[in-house]
């Protein structure tokens, strides 16, 4: 039997098995987690004025690695979890969202690819949600 790895399941799979986690905080664009939110938010943001495919499919793209370097972060609210079980189980929640986000961007950029404006738009809205969700859970 023979399998083959795409450079995104790679990353993922790279990046998923980091033992160490480091605590950021989303909200601050300085902390190295902020600023791969900002680089998420930013992309699909600019999706409004994106004009052709395959610009899109860029800023989709450029999406996708910035949820992944997410993965390597930790909230600051973990921080202020001392219970290890608590905070076991807070750390699998977050990265579930994450790669979440993550299977949503690969929707995104699948729609955008078969020129379905329609099935975009409505994973765009998905992703809205999966922010909301990961923002009350996980932001100060």
């Amino acid at each position: 039997m023979k399998f083959t790895f795409s450079i995104k399941t790679l990353a993922l799979a790279s990046v998923m098995s980091l033992g160490m986690l480091a605590p950021a905080n989303a909200d601050d664009d300085e902390t190295p987690l902020g600023k791969q939110m900002e680089i998420l938010s930013g992309s699909l943001k600019k999706l409004r004025k994106a004009e052709t495919t395959e610009d899109k499919v860029a800023l989709v793209l450029a999406a996708q690695a910035a949820t992944i370097k997410t993965l390597a972060y930790l909230p600051m609210v973990f921080l202020d979890l001392k219970d290890e079980k608590e905070k076991a189980k807070a750390t699998s929640g977050y990265k579930m969202l994450v790669g979440q986000t993550y299977v949503k961007l690969c929707q995104l950029e699948m729609a955008y690819l078969a020129g379905d404006e329609d099935k975009a738009d409505e994973i765009k809205g998905q992703l809205k949600d999966l922010k909301k969700e990961g923002h009350e859970k996980y932001t100060e």
